[in-house]
């Protein structure tokens, strides 16, 4: 039997991409801001940056990936009005 001593990393990863064309501007600038203004909106008070989700705006899409699911980005998303027909998820374990 193996026993793992020290450290053990969480491998599992989340990302999803929205096109633009399906997010206001007050959405993108929620999505770009999502742990203070999670925070502020009380959609997860102990919402921290250590939390927080990668994201990358184009000219047509928004992409957010994490290393680590500990922000629910699904919840944040619902509670700012994006529909979740326009999100595609890809999750990693």
């Amino acid at each position: 039997m193996k026993i793992r001593t020290g450290f053990v990393s969480n491998s599992s990863s989340s990302s999803f991409v929205i096109a633009l064309a399906e997010l206001s501007a007050t959405q993108l600038h929620h999505i770009e801001n999502h742990i203070g203004i999670a925070r502020n909106r009380k959609i997860d008070k102990y919402a921290n940056e250590e939390d927080s989700w990668s994201v990358d705006v184009d000219e047509y899409n928004v992409s957010c990936s994490t290393f680590m699911d500990n922000f629910d980005m699904a919840n944040f998303l619902d509670k700012i009005g994006v529909p979740e027909k326009a999100i595609i998820w890809e999750n990693r374990e």
